[in-house]
């Protein structure tokens, strides 16, 4: 999904710096990084009526190689096998309860739903 965005992404930032620096770059630079550098785009975040869910794809993982780690301002994981390493890291500029935490991993998907704190939900206000 992020893949041709982010090579189109990167591709003008590297003209751009190319243009600052007096050196026009030719061809798709973005194209020879590494796919160790270039790390595809592993889950995605919602916020769902006051819930916040993380869903990743991780083939090649079972449950026993997922690390997860929930705090007030962030969740994160790590799965890494002999083959295959997966990081992932989210923070928030709001406050998770890391008390009311859910966790699956069926099929290869991993889904994570974590409550916001009480205070950051917000509340409809009734206009007088």
């Amino acid at each position: 999904m992020f893949g041709r965005d982010l090579d189109r992404m990167m591709q003008m930032w590297a003209e751009l710096l190319g243009e600052i620096e007096g050196v026009p770059l030719r061809g798709n630079i973005w194209e020879k990084v590494p796919d160790k550098i270039r790390k595809r785009q592993i889950g995605t975040v919602e916020d769902r009526n006051g819930d916040i869910v993380l869903t990743a794809d991780l083939p090649g993982i079972e449950k026993k190689d997922i690390e997860l780690s929930v705090d007030h301002n962030s969740i994160a994981f790590r799965a890494k096998t002999e083959e295959r390493d997966y990081d992932f890291g989210q923070s928030f500029d709001f406050e998770l309860n890391p008390e009311e935490v859910k966790a699956t991993f069926v099929n290869g998907v991993l889904d994570v739903l974590v409550k916001k704190a009480e205070g950051t939900k917000g509340k409809t206000i009734q206009i007088e």
